[in-house]
């Protein structure tokens, strides 16, 4: 049986911890959008039981927005975040 062999050079230094800052950055991008949808979706469900159709268009173009702004924020987050 062969033995694998283990290559030294291979292993990369420990990562640094991120700072607080950078914590608090990742949460408001990740929260932010995500109680966006949830309150479209209440205040859209509220707007329909009392039949006011016309909130619940703006309703749908706010979860919409949320959508979009949350697919943008993990866009940016993967692409300069830093992490792998």
């Amino acid at each position: 049986m062969e033995q694998g062999t283990k290559r030294e050079g291979a292993t990369s230094p420990p990562a640094q911890p991120e700072s607080f800052g950078m914590f608090v950055l990742r949460l408001w991008m990740w929260a932010v959008p995500v109680v966006m949808f949830a309150a479209s979706v209440v205040f859209g469900a509220v707007a329909v039981s009392d039949n006011d159709w016309g909130l619940v268009a703006v309703m749908a173009v706010m979860g919409l927005t949320a959508i979009a702004l949350f697919v943008f924020h993990w866009w940016v987050l993967y692409r300069f975040g830093g992490r792998k």
